[in-house]
C-alpha cells in the first residue's frame, strides 16, 4: 500500500503539470536522480497515452489507484489521468534506476 500510495501523490502531481512530457521528466529525476534518456522517455511518456485510454474507456478502474492509502487526492483533477500518472510513477518507482542495490 505505501507504494501505490507515493505513486498515487506522485500521479497526482503530474496531473496538475501543464506539459506531461515535462512533468514525467521531473518526477523521473525525482525518484532516480537522473534524467531520463530518449528511450525511456519515449516508452513512459507512450505507457501514460496508454494507460489513460484504458482508465477512460473503463473508470472503475481507476479505483484501486486511487483508494490506496490515506491521502485522498484533489477531486478537481481528473481520475482517470490520475490513476495513469500513478502507474507511470509506479513503472519507475520499480525501476533498476530507482532500486538501490546493496
Amino acid at each position: 500500500p505505501t507504494f501505490i500510495e507515493a505513486a498515487k501523490v506522485m500521479g497526482e502531481q503530474l496531473a496538475k503539470e501543464k506539459n506531461s512530457q515535462d512533468g514525467i521528466i521531473h518526477m523521473y529525476r525525482k525518484l532516480t536522480a537522473r534524467t531520463p534518456d530518449k528511450k525511456e522517455l519515449e516508452l513512459l511518456t507512450a505507457l501514460q497515452a496508454k494507460e489513460l485510454s484504458k482508465f477512460k474507456a473503463a473508470p472503475q478502474k481507476t479505483r484501486g489507484w486511487l483508494t490506496a492509502g490515506q491521502y485522498i487526492i484533489d477531486k478537481s483533477l481528473d481520475p482517470a489521468a490520475v490513476a495513469a500518472n500513478a502507474v507511470v510513477a509506479s513503472v519507475i518507482l520499480n525501476s533498476d534506476a530507482a532500486l538501490t542495490k546493496r
